[in-house]
């Protein structure tokens, strides 16, 4: 039986999360170490004992939550070489992961011009996650079930499209980023079927 204490998040995990709820909404600049103690239920002095400045902790954050790059095993598992049902799956994969970016994101794109590093960077799992959605498109066009064509054009369409969902819905909050997933999804696995 596990103990409250066991399930209570760490230091840094309190901290992180903190940081990056009141970064999401305010910007980097604008949060002080002193709002972070208070936001995560600590003192100043435990902030800068756990990360030592706020730049490490924004650090913290970019390494923790975009430098995951999509479980291609468990992606691979999952394919049944069924274009529709492939292309949804990929793309509700791709909105499950990139879910827990959010506030990732909405950091990225209020610092854009203070930290553009940090909006180039948050595209680094897209990219992996276009190489393997190419991949498999390549495979489909060797057994003749996708239209002849550079995967990697094939696939950024695909990517395209799930990205700018994921942001339209990211800067409006109400909306349900799966909603119409499955239909628009029918549209481009029948722009890619051979």
């Amino acid at each position: 039986m596990k103990t409250k204490q066991e399930t209570r998040p760490s230091t840094s995990e309190r901290i992180l999360s903190a940081t990056l709820r009141l970064m999401s909404e305010k910007g980097y600049k604008s949060v002080t170490v002193k709002q972070i103690a208070a936001e995560a239920g600590f003192s100043e002095m435990t902030i800068f004992r756990t990360f030592g400045s706020k730049k490490a902790i924004l650090d913290r954050l970019i390494e923790n939550y975009l430098y995951t790059p999509p479980n291609e095993k468990m992606i691979r598992d999952r394919l049944t070489y069924d274009l529709e049902t492939d292309l949804l799956m990929l793309s509700e994969f791709y909105h499950d992961t990139v879910g827990a970016t959010e506030q990732i994101y909405l950091l990225s794109v209020m610092e854009r011009s203070v930290m553009p590093d940090l909006h180039v960077n948050i595209h680094h799992n897209a990219t992996k996650f276009t190489d393997i959605v190419a991949d498999y498109l390549k495979t489909m066009q060797e057994r003749g079930l996708v239209v002849a064509g550079d995967p990697l054009v094939q696939a950024a369409t695909l990517m395209y499209f799930n990205y700018g969902k994921f942001a339209t819905y990211t800067l409006i909050p109400r909306a349900d980023r799966l909603n119409n997933l499955r239909d628009a999804v029918a549209v481009i696995a029948r722009g890619l079927a051979a």
